[in-house]
């Protein structure tokens, strides 16, 4: 039994050399970082990749390539001693992104033959509320009925009020229904003439317990007859 077990060891452990050859001379912590934020409470995300040069040489990298223009990433320096450590320092600007958002930071080096690695910032940015739809709109034939947006709150954090602002839509008039009180908002917007087109932007100031306030946005049309939405 321990002579035709010897066969398979040597197999294994010539593939675990085999293996170890063929590694990267940097060594990572972690190639994925995974992390959740509010919107609105931080426009930047800062993450930090470490790694080691685990080779017996200095080890250069060459590059460090981001998959976009809204997420950077720096080094200290470019070459590692052996045994030597470093981080690549990366900040995801979030601004008025909402969602699943994945950003990859390609790291090539000087080691011949050695593929680029490729680390992965993952932010799920979540909202406080919801406010759909962001477009309400009309043809100059209709009649000026009210047509209605509804608001929700997404998370614990309760609304306490919601005022409405039509200073960037003179032609229209609003209305605020309280369907659950901190939880759902009725929103009814209405224009006040239908003689001529009309176009603007409706915006709320939402106010929340224990956070900052958020300003809902719904864009508002009263188109001629033969315009479509999609021609907006």
């Amino acid at each position: 039994m321990h002579l035709r077990a010897q066969p398979l060891a040597l197999f294994v452990l010539s593939l675990f050399f085999l293996a170890k050859l063929n590694a990267g001379a940097l060594t990572w912590e972690k190639d994925r970082i995974v992390t959740e934020i509010m919107k609105g409470d931080q426009t930047e995300v800062k993450a930090a990749f470490p790694f080691k040069n685990t080779s017996d040489h200095p080890v250069t990298i060459t590059s460090v390539e981001t998959s976009c223009g809204c997420t950077t990433a720096g080094l200290d320096k470019k070459t590692y001693a052996a045994g030597e450590g470093g981080v690549i320092a990366v900040v995801f600007n979030a601004a008025d992104r909402t969602g699943l958002e994945q950003k990859y930071i390609t790291v090539t080096t000087d080691e011949p033959h050695q593929p680029p690695t490729r680390l992965l910032l993952q932010v799920t940015i979540n909202e406080y509320y919801s406010l759909e739809p962001h477009l309400l709109l009309w043809k100059i034939t209709d009649n000026p009925v009210e047509q209605m947006a509804v608001l929700l709150a997404l998370t614990p954090q309760s609304i306490t009020s919601v005022v409405p602002n039509t200073d960037g839509a003179s032609g229209f008039a609003t209305r605020i229904e309280v369907v659950e009180k901190g939880r759902k908002y009725n929103v009814y917007i209405r224009p006040l003439s239908m003689k001529e087109p009309l176009r603007g932007l409706v915006t709320f100031q939402i106010k929340f317990t224990s956070v900052a306030d958020r300003v809902g946005k719904v864009y508002v049309f009263v188109n001629p007859a033969h315009v479509s939405q999609t021609d907006d």
